[in-house]
C-alpha cells in the first residue's frame, strides 16, 4: 500500500471531521445549544440543528469523498476548506460585533486550522496540475 499524500490526507481527515460532527449533532443536537449556554430549547431548535449543521456538514463530507474518488482533489479540498473559512470569518466578525466568547474563539481557531489544511492541499494540487500542463508531451 502506498503512503497517502498531503492533499488526500487533508480530504480524508476533513471529510471525517465533517461527518463525525454531523452524526454527533444528529444524535445529540442539544449539545451544541449547551455548548453555547442556550438554556431555552424547543424541538424546532433541535430539528434546525439536525437539518442545518448535521445535514449540510454530512453533505460536505459526502461531496468531498465523491470528488476525491473521481480524482478531483482540488474541488474536494475547496469544498472542505471554504465552508470552514466562511464559518471562522463569521465567528470572528461576531466576536467583534457581538462581544467576546471563548467558545466562539476556540471554534474559529479550529475552523481556521481546518481551512488552512484544505486550502494548502488545494494549492499543492493546483501547482502540480500547472507543472504537469507545462511539460511537453512525450
Amino acid at each position: 500500500m502506498t503512503k497517502p499524500d498531503f492533499p488526500t490526507m487533508a480530504i480524508l481527515i476533513t471529510a471525517a471531521s465533517f461527518a463525525g460532527f454531523a452524526v454527533w449533532l444528529g444524535v445529540n443536537p442539544n449539545a451544541l445549544l449547551e455548548a453555547f449556554g442556550i438554556e431555552d430549547r424547543t424541538p424546532q431548535m433541535a430539528t434546525e440543528i439536525r437539518a442545518f449543521y448535521g445535514g449540510i456538514e454530512m453533505a460536505i463530507a459526502v461531496a468531498m469523498i465523491v470528488l476525491w474518488r473521481r480524482g478531483d482533489l482540488f474541488a474536494a479540498l475547496l469544498i472542505g476548506g471554504l465552508p470552514l473559512l466562511g464559518s471562522a470569518s463569521g465567528r470572528l466578525s461576531g466576536l467583534a460585533a457581538d462581544g467576546f466568547s471563548m467558545m466562539h474563539l476556540g471554534f474559529a481557531g479550529l475552523e481556521l486550522m481546518g481551512a488552512a489544511f484544505c486550502l494548502a492541499g488545494a494549492r499543492m494540487v493546483s501547482r502540480a496540475t500547472q507543472n504537469d500542463s507545462r511539460r511537453p508531451a512525450a
